[in-house]
């Protein structure tokens, strides 16, 4: 098995909702109007109302509610809504791909606060697009998920391993099965066609010094994820002694400057939001 045939056989379970694609071919048109948007949207009223649900949330923090999806598109703008949408897509896609490797929830709230933790690093350095931060913070990791769905005897072994000493989970699954998480996120992510920016993330986050054309954004995703508690049972990062922070690739370390103070700041904010957020795009994940 390859990383590519890992996820050709993980996308005919979970393929991202057709209006996600058809709605991104409107918005990059500039003949398309708010209505037409909102009416292709909600030809999925369930999605509809996910995204209403989510748009609501602290997350966004508007000071009205938003009750229609032609409020949502022009309080947003397009790149907003495409982000939503995807947001939303990819839970959709995701949420009952069951594994008995490790407790769902626990890998959701992960990559949820991974996220929101991407997002307040991008806030604090003055990214210019914090939201697709979010984005690839929340997809960082789904190799993990379609390897634990889909190969779950040799992820039970490999967990093992990695709880029992200190070497990176990438680098023992490598050794196990040829090819590691990083490679097979990399590869779900091609196949569902999505921005090269969530597939450098999801490549590289924990070599960001390999990423080509977004080594800032994947610094800011490595770091969000060691501050970040690991789904996996006894997975703990080392720490450096100096600080007490994880211990973080050097070039993330060089491009992202965070002491201690920063890094309980961002934790707090993002506790505040990310059980809302679980609880709309993922509810009760565990099969």
């Amino acid at each position: 098995m390859t990383p590519d045939s890992l996820a050709k056989d993980v996308t005919k379970l979970a393929a991202l909702p057709a209006v996600y694609y058809r709605v991104s071919q409107m918005l990059d048109d500039p003949g398309s109007t708010t209505a037409d948007v909102a009416q292709v949207v909600a030809q999925d009223p369930a999605l509809t109302g996910r995204l209403l649900s989510v748009v609501n949330t602290a997350y966004y923090g508007f000071p009205s509610r938003i009750t229609n999806i032609p409020m949502a598109v022009t309080i947003l703008g397009a790149r907003g809504l495409r982000d939503l949408l995807l947001t939303v897509s990819v839970s959709s896609a995701l949420r009952h791909l069951d594994t008995d490797v490790l407790d769902l929830e626990g890998y959701w709230h992960h990559s949820i606060r991974c996220g929101l933790m991407a997002r307040g690093l991008g806030n604090h350095i003055g990214y210019r697009d914090p939201e697709s931060l979010f984005i690839a913070g929340l997809l960082h990791d789904l190799g993990k998920l379609a390897i634990y769905h889909r190969l779950q005897e040799e992820s039970r072994q490999i967990l093992q391993r990695c709880a029992e000493g200190e070497r990176p989970l990438y680098r023992l699954e490598r050794e196990a099965l040829g090819f590691d998480h990083c490679q097979v996120g990399d590869a779900l992510l091609r196949h569902w066609r999505l921005p090269d920016l969530y597939r450098e993330a999801a490549a590289f986050h924990h070599t960001p010094d390999s990423a080509a054309r977004y080594p800032l954004e994947v610094s800011v995703i490595h770091v969000a994820d060691a501050l970040t508690d690991k789904a996996e049972p006894g997975h703990v990062l080392p720490r450096q002694a100096e600080t007490g922070l994880p211990r973080l690739h050097p070039f993330a370390r060089a491009h992202i400057m965070v002491d201690m103070r920063l890094a309980e700041q961002l934790q707090l904010e993002a506790d505040l939001q990310a059980i809302e957020m679980q609880e709309i795009l993922f509810g009760s994940v565990s099969p």
